[in-house]
């Protein structure tokens, strides 16, 4: 058997291999079996024809044929895993010369993840690092974030005196533009405080004065920003029935209070905790700003063509995200794709860039990950592995069918790359 590669591209390779009678030969046996499996012949069960009447029936050729693809077959991933080759595609197999009496000659191309051009990754990297700044957290910061969880709880209590400014409303409208009913804008039990409408910034003074189950016809204009491009700058009118009239008791920040959000003493302990988490985040913020420009500078020297299908299935991952995103705020992907007056294709293209500047990112860690021979033992897979199964399962207790080899395959990139960015940003 011979075999050579030839380099089509960046990212792509093709394969010659040249088998001789005798490289073909040891197949037959089993080429036999195979061809056998789905063979009906009178007098013999499905499956157990002897090789004798397979050759009667079929002929050499045809055996011949099938023992060249299991040669292929068997001797391919061979060559792949000898000559260290990452592939990203199923091979496409052209037969070039098929002489049972000869040679066979086959030539396999494949797409492969290319190498990537590193320049002094170490030296960019430290300089990087070095940028690194010492995270402050403000009194006035851990201030907002209590305020805002003492919001979050808060009640409401229904009042029966008429809107006035700065009361959350409960209101339906529909929106009605040249005498037609706009379905698709219709809003059922929308609130908003009076004086900060963004969307129909009218209602923050028509609604004031309007009792409980009063309805008013309000005269609108469209922003020219409008999401819906036929009714931007257009002018409509509002049907709003007030539904009711909300006034907010937000709770106080009490011992009592604190108890009934987790397992805190006293407010200075739910104080303290609220610090260190903010702390914490900021911290890793910090370091995921390094992170970005590490790669950032890193990119700036690479000019290679991207596998298609990496970036391809890139943007299928964002797709997916984005449409997961948008079912947990309950709607439905095409119906936020008619809202943005997009279409999917045209989402493709919006985040192409981004999906191609990840795919780069994946292989640059990919390339150092093989440079400073970097790897995950199977005990901290494992424990990866479990971290991650309890995330899952905290987020969705209804969770399962988890495929455990990618989750591993997945937890084990996860390990390798923090290990690299640990390795990064703390050289000396």
């Amino acid at each position: 058997m011979k075999s050579n590669q030839k380099q089509l591209s960046a990212n792509k390779i093709e394969i010659t291999f040249e088998f001789e009678k005798n490289d073909i030969e040891p197949y037959t046996k089993k080429a036999a079996e195979n061809l056998s499996a789905n063979m009906k012949v009178d007098g013999f069960r499905e499956g157990k024809v002897p090789e004798n009447i397979v050759k009667q029936t079929i002929g050499d050729f045809g055996i011949f044929d099938e023992a060249l693809r299991l040669t292929i077959q068997d001797q391919y991933p061979k060559y792949i895993e000898a000559n260290n080759i990452s592939i990203i595609t199923q091979p496409d197999v052209t037969i070039t010369k098929f002489d049972p009496a000869s040679t066979c000659e086959c030539k396999i191309t494949v797409e492969i993840i290319p190498s990537i051009p590193l320049k002094n990754y170490r030296e960019s990297a430290a300089e990087i690092a070095k940028t690194k700044q010492e995270v402050k957290l403000e009194e006035k910061e851990v201030a907002d974030t209590i305020k805002w969880v003492l919001e979050s709880r808060s009640s409401f209590i229904e009042l029966t005196r008429p809107a006035q400014d700065n009361d959350i409303v409960d209101i339906s409208y529909d929106v009605i533009v040249d005498g037609e009913n706009q379905e698709e804008l219709k809003a059922v039990n929308y609130k908003f405080i009076v004086s900060k409408e963004q969307t129909f910034p009218e209602l923050n003074t028509e609604v004031i004065g309007m009792k409980k189950d009063d309805t008013k016809d309000i005269a609108i204009t469209f922003k020219k920003d409008f999401y819906i491009d036929a009714l931007k700058e257009k002018t409509g009118i509002l049907r709003v029935t007030l539904n009711k009239i909300l006034q907010r008791q937000i709770p106080e920040l009490t011992d009592e209070f604190v108890k009934t959000l987790g397992k805190f003493e006293n407010v200075e302990a739910f104080k303290k905790n609220i610090r260190d988490g903010m702390l914490i985040e900021k911290q890793l913020q910090e370091e995921d700003r390094i992170k970005i420009a590490i790669l950032t500078e890193l990119q700036k020297d690479i000019n290679i063509e991207l596998p298609e299908t990496l970036i391809v299935r890139e943007s299928d991952r964002m797709i997916e995200e984005i449409k997961y995103r948008i079912s947990e705020m309950g709607m439905n992907f095409e119906d936020y794709l008619k809202q943005i007056n997009k279409s999917e294709e045209d989402i493709r293209k919006d985040i192409r860039d981004e999906a191609k500047r990840k795919v780069l990112n994946a292989l640059i860690l990919r390339e150092i990950i093989n440079l400073e021979k970097i790897t995950a033992s199977p005990e901290e897979i494992y424990e990866k592995t479990q971290q991650i199964i309890n995330d899952l399962t905290y987020q969705n207790p209804n969770a399962k069918d988890i495929d455990m080899e990618t989750l591993k395959g997945y937890s084990e990139e996860i390990i390798k790359n923090e290990k690299v960015f640990n390795l990064l940003m703390n050289i000396k």
